[in-house]
């Protein structure tokens, strides 16, 4: 939650540490404006006003923005977009703030706690400390047939990191014993109450919130004496009316806390504030001003409410086939791949098109390796000449949003069949492409290499729209009877938001999306190279045998390597 004291806990660890029990600490903040306009400026203005931490700071070249000597020890600042200032020092205390606001995978070199967690392994009692504002996931909650409490449910439907990481561990949440019955409940914001079809004035003049034990309505006034009786309380604790609080955490070895928005020590965030900020961001419909709301007044996860198929319908598609992954299904008449590039892997799939874009999944796999190596991309150039019961790869449409430059050099090398991509959230066309290459005088060449550039939301949008095709019709959108539960969930890992003011947005529900990518690209692919009429006469009989088994345990090898 915005304003809820985190950063300002952070600064009293910092002052304490440097002036009781001194050790090397690293800030890390979401952004290098962040540090120097609003960190480090603090962090100085509590230097200088404690006389004893003043004391022991040492001024003149030694005291600077980015770094500050104090009790014989560094404190250092540094940002999430630069893994060098990162990574220049190690520190017995990382402290990282605003862990969201940070790309999941810096510079393809992981996370920021990962990161951080690297910084201080040389110190046997290192510790990472991080907080945020949670941004996207689908949780739900549950009752603990012990205790009674309910706590948020751990899910795999979560995009926001520190979500995730808090999950992982040791999952504690902030408490309130109720001043009427005086049993201790977690708040959140499924219970803030206001009168129905209020207007957002008229929920801020009467919200309250709901005693989930006795049914009371607990008003503003009663928040700073419930929080300085709040206990934290993870699964399987309890709390008596007195505050003792009985039994184990979940077995961890990171303590992770989360408190409701509800708890903001402001006096300006009460109960009604809180609900009108809601209501009338649910008012104008708009899911960013609503993410908006749940993220940085209550603390909560984003439920992503998109259009997307269920699970279930995409594993059914399996279910009513016959063919297994390697064969080639009646009525295909072309191959194409789809290829998302990660920083240790290459992620592809190969699908088969027949007449009005009829399509079965034949083969999809990751080839694992870095993708700044060559051997990856040698065994992808393996896969491009590989045959399904006598099919060749007609196209393999390859993203290049990341490592661009192997991307690039693979598809000279495989000229014509291999393609380069880019996607864009929308544009004029479905697709186009571009010259890239140029000359020494830095002229285009006429026949050099093309980059094609795509609207991701038609593309992933055909996707979703084939996965509930109607049986009857063609057009059918096929998976094999042995496809696994992990390609399912990656298929609808992203769901299509509609704005009010118009357009759309997708929004990831999940972190892996691979698979949903791929085989945009693979639609992609076939688009551009259209559907060719003849086949290979190897593959014109109806009824093929099974697929070689020692090609089949090859496919299945590809993953490891």
């Amino acid at each position: 939650m915005a304003q809820g004291g985190k950063t300002q806990g952070f600064f009293n660890v910092v002052g304490w540490r440097l002036d009781d029990n001194p050790v090397p600490i690293l800030f890390i903040g979401p952004s290098k404006s962040n540090i120097t306009g609003v960190i480090e400026p603090k962090v100085d203005q509590m230097l200088r006003s404690s006389e004893s931490l003043w004391a022991k700071t040492r001024k003149g070249k030694k005291y600077s923005i980015f770094k500050k000597l104090v009790s014989g020890v560094v404190l250092r600042f540094a940002w999430a977009g630069s893994t060098t200032e990162i990574k220049s020092d190690s520190a017995c205390i990382v402290i990282v703030d605003e862990i969201d606001e940070t790309d999941p995978d810096l510079n393809g070199q992981g996370d920021i706690i990962s990161l951080a967690d690297a910084r201080h392994s040389a110190y046997p009692d290192g510790i990472t400390i991080g907080a945020s504002t949670p941004t996207i996931g689908t949780v739900e909650t549950f009752i603990h047939p012990e205790t009674g409490f309910e706590h948020w449910q751990p899910s795999d439907d979560v995009e926001s990191l520190i979500w995730q990481y808090w999950q992982g561990g040791t999952r504690h949440e902030w408490a309130w014993p109720c001043p009427h019955c005086h049993e201790f409940f977690i708040p959140r914001l499924k219970l803030l109450w206001w009168p129905a079809k209020s207007t957002p004035e008229g929920a801020e003049r009467d919200a309250r919130l709901i005693c989930p034990k006795c049914g009371s309505q607990i008003e503003t006034q009663h928040k700073d004496d419930m929080n300085a009786k709040g206990r934290y309380v993870a699964p399987g604790q309890s709390v008596t009316p007195d505050g003792e609080v009985h039994g184990d955490p979940p077995e961890s070895s990171d303590a992770t806390f989360w408190v409701s928005g509800l708890c903001n020590f402001s006096s300006k965030k009460t109960f009604g504030f809180l609900a009108h900020a809601y209501l009338r961001a649910a008012r104008k419909k708009d899911p960013e001003k609503v993410k908006g709301v749940l993220n940085a007044e209550f603390g909560e996860c984003f439920k992503v409410r998109g259009e997307a198929p269920e699970f279930e319908t995409v594993q059914a598609l399996g279910q009513r086939q016959h063919y297994i992954s390697g064969q080639v299904p009646s009525g295909i008449i072309t191959l194409v791949a789809g290829v998302d590039v990660q920083k240790n892997r290459l992620v592809w799939v190969v699908r088969g098109f027949g007449e009005s874009y009829s399509s079965a999944l034949i083969d999809h796999g990751e080839l694992w390796g870095e993708t700044d190596q060559p051997e990856v991309w040698g065994n992808l150039g393996a896969l491009l000449a590989e045959e399904w019961d006598g099919i060749p790869i007609s196209k393999m449409a390859i993203d290049s949003g990341y490592r661009s430059d192997e991307v690039y050099t693979f598809c000279r090398s495989h000229r014509g069949i291999a393609i380069a991509t880019k996607g864009h959230d929308h544009q004029n066309k479905p697709y186009y492409a571009n010259l890239i290459d140029v000359n020494v005088r830095g002229r285009l060449i006429k026949n050099g290499l093309q980059l094609w550039h795509f609207d991701s939301d038609i593309m992933k949008s055909w996707v979703h729209s084939r996965v509930d095709w109607p049986e009857d019709q063609p057009g059918g959108w096929l998976l094999p009877s042995d496809i696994d539960e992990d390609y399912c969930r990656q298929i609808i890992a992203e769901q299509r938001l509609l704005k009010p003011a118009g357009g759309s947005v997708w929004i990831k529900t999940a972190v892996d999306n691979h698979f949903l990518d791929c085989e945009a690209l693979a639609y992609l692919a076939v688009r551009i190279n259209g559907i060719v009429k003849k086949l290979p006469k190897s593959a014109q009989t109806m009824n093929r045998p099974p697929p070689d088994r020692n090609r089949q345990q090859n496919r299945f090898s590809r993953r490891s390597i």
